[in-house]
């Protein structure tokens, strides 16, 4: 379900939509645009999913021929490559997909049927049929739209819109360039197939770096979702009470003063937004009679709750070094940047290590992965969550304060061994 109150991000939707009508080209030899996939990235709570949910509400909204439409996807689906391939196809037309399938589960592997079905679904064929059927590809399935749709244009085809391929947790997608999910993405992303498909990838902050191990190495249109401008802040606040039906009788101070410890950060904007209907419930919607220090009390515990789930274990394990990185991060910094500064740390202070089994390499991704740093779409590093940086330099300040490290014992100095001349 799209949020309640929806602001911002106009460039990435107008992109994403704009992409998606250059991919549906009725009349020509054949559709697609290769090589525009989109990549919506930024770290956790920045509204990725809220993005991809505005999209399937205004595509639910224009259901008019030619306008686009989104299939949502995650990560997760992936890892039973035909319940994709039947989402897509269902996607696409119902009432066919659905014939295909219960003549599959009949026997009546007609045409690139048993192709696009692959294993089987549901259990549906015999074990040992399903061990030898080859597995779902966009070529069978090309060639089954190709198989009702009328490739002879005899008849007239019922998909009638492009269609926006959606993958949230793009991240936790495998990497390699030769697996049936890296074929998938990249038929679309070169548009091999001539289908009306454009593909967007949301996830965390090294999203773009995924695609690339999966070979979309050119025509990746990063978009950087991170936090709202003061004027979308507004926005929002404003939206909020007008759909709850909250009157602010002179409290627009208190709201902004609510709003302004979340630092335009989505996520924290939403547990601010959430301890002010939580009171207001109380109040029967009249902001006048809430208090303003409880919600703003609610807010600030909830957002610290946030940010110890947000500190992995192994961010804890080096909470010190965490905090030395986080203090010297200056934003703009690069990927080999990032990783020196690690390694500076590791080197030169004593009791500042990395946990067991990382390298410093690793350390960078936990703490792209954890929302502590975000890739930019011009490849620069940079702490997303003011917030979360002061926490996580405070965490590890505290935690050398309770437990000092001993200082380094100074280095002996060189002595000249060589036999005196006296």
């Amino acid at each position: 379900m799209p949020p309640p109150v929806f602001v911002g991000r106009k460039k990435a939707i107008t992109d994403i939509e704009n992409a998606a009508l250059r991919a549906w080209k009725p009349g020509a030899s054949g559709h697609g645009e290769p090589k525009a996939t989109q990549i919506l990235q930024g770290a956790p709570g920045a509204g990725k999913s809220s993005i991809l949910a505005a999209l399937n509400a205004r595509s639910r909204a224009h259901r008019r021929a030619g306008a686009p439409r989104i299939l949502t996807l995650n990560a997760a689906d992936f890892q039973d490559i035909s319940g994709v391939y039947r989402s897509l196809a269902s996607a696409v037309n119902p009432r066919e997909a659905d014939r295909l399938f219960e003549d599959s589960r009949r026997g009546l592997h007609v045409g690139g049927a048993v192709k696009l079905m692959g294993t089987g679904f549901d259990g549906a064929m015999e074990r040992g049929r399903a061990q030898t059927a080859p597995e779902p590809t966009m070529r069978a399935f090309a060639d089954w739209v190709l198989a009702w749709s009328g490739a002879d244009g005899a008849r007239p085809s019922p998909w009638n819109f492009p269609l926006i391929v959606a993958i949230d947790e793009a991240q936790r997608l495998p990497p390699g360039e030769r697996t049936p999910v890296a074929y998938f993405v990249q038929a679309i992303h070169d548009a091999t197939t001539k289908l009306p498909l454009t593909l967007v990838l949301a996830g965390l902050g090294d999203t773009a770096d995924r695609a690339g191990k999966m070979g979309l190495t050119r025509g990746l249109n990063p978009h950087e979702v991170g936090s709202l401008a003061a004027p979308e802040v507004d926005d929002l606040v404003r939206g909020f009470c007008k759909r709850f039906g909250l009157r602010a009788n002179g409290s627009e101070p208190n709201l902004v003063e609510l709003a302004a410890g979340a630092e335009g950060w989505p996520r924290h904007l939403h547990f601010a937004l959430q301890a002010l209907g939580d009171e207001a419930l109380a109040a029967d919607g009249d902001l006048a009679r809430i208090s303003w220090s409880r919600a703003a009390k609610r807010t600030a515990d909830s957002r610290l709750r946030y940010n110890r789930a947000q500190q992995s274990g192994e961010m804890k394990a080096g909470d010190r070094l965490v905090a030395a990185v986080m203090r010297d991060l200056r934003d703009g910094m690069s990927w080999s940047g990032i990783v020196g500064l690690i390694e500076m740390h590791v080197a030169d202070e004593p009791g500042f290590r990395l946990p067991e089994s990382t390298t410093s390499e690793k350390f960078r991704r936990l703490l792209v992965h954890q929302g502590a740093l975000h890739e930019g779409a011009d490849g620069r590093f940079r702490c997303p969550i003011p917030s979360f940086r002061r926490f996580l330099i405070a965490e590890g300040e505290r935690c050398l304060a309770s437990d000092p490290v001993p200082a380094r014992p100074p280095e002996p100095e060189d002595q000249d061994d060589s036999p005196s001349p006296f």
